[in-house]
């Protein structure tokens, strides 16, 4: 039977690159017998040796992902210590839909699906979807774009000038009376009085009648 060229077609997978840059990281995880796949979403892990960018898998839909894992015709999976190649920021890649997504939605990544969701609420956005998405498993191109790379703190502005005061408030209403204070003590008897003076010699009486 003869064979036709499109047999030899390479198939579209999740991770297939369509163009822009990429750069070679080693996949580091702390559990030896890990391994990750192309078309999932890495983040950098920080590390000591030169000239080694090394990638861990996310664990949240806020993680800070730096790009995406290519495919390789040599292995589809790739284990820790292996040389795997990341599409960056301004790639497009093929990625895997989790569900119907519309051109032009913002994307965030199902790190435990393995694959790209329209973006809600604060979780980063890992790429725009430049083509709809069918339904789940639907391929579709993704332009990478990392929301979660941020730019140094700037500096702390001036304090604005003081406003005017407010007006004053009313006056409270008067507390409750406070309870009544206990009884004094008894003071003490006072000292005894002195001794009054002897009065004056009354004057003398008339001289009697002559009998």
């Amino acid at each position: 039977m003869a064979l036709t060229m499109n047999q030899f077609a390479m198939a579209s997978l999740a991770g297939t690159k369509d163009s822009g840059p990429t750069i070679e990281c080693e996949y580091y995880s702390a559990t030896p017998t890990e391994t990750i796949a192309a078309g999932e979403f890495v983040l950098i892990q920080s590390t000591t040796a030169p000239n080694v960018t090394k990638v861990v898998k996310g664990t949240g839909a806020t993680d800070r992902y730096f790009g995406v894992v290519l495919t390789n015709p040599l292995k589809a999976d790739f284990a820790v210590g292996d040389k795997i190649e990341v599409a960056i920021m301004g790639a497009i890649v093929l990625c895997t839909a989790s569900a119907v997504i519309a051109a032009g939605a913002s994307l965030q990544y199902d790190y435990s699906a393995k694959k790209v969701a329209t973006q809600t609420a604060s979780n980063t956005i890992v790429g725009i979807a430049l083509e709809n998405a069918a339904a789940d498993l639907a391929l579709l191109r993704v332009f990478i774009f990392l929301s979660s790379i941020s730019g140094a703190t700037g500096a702390t502005g001036a304090t604005g000038a003081t406003g005017p005061s407010g007006t004053a408030g009313t006056v409270g209403a008067t507390g409750p009376s406070g309870p009544s204070g206990t009884a004094g003590t008894v003071g003490a008897t006072g000292p005894s009085g002195t001794a009054g003076t002897v009065g004056a010699t009354g004057p003398t009486g008339p001289t009697g009648a002559t009998g």
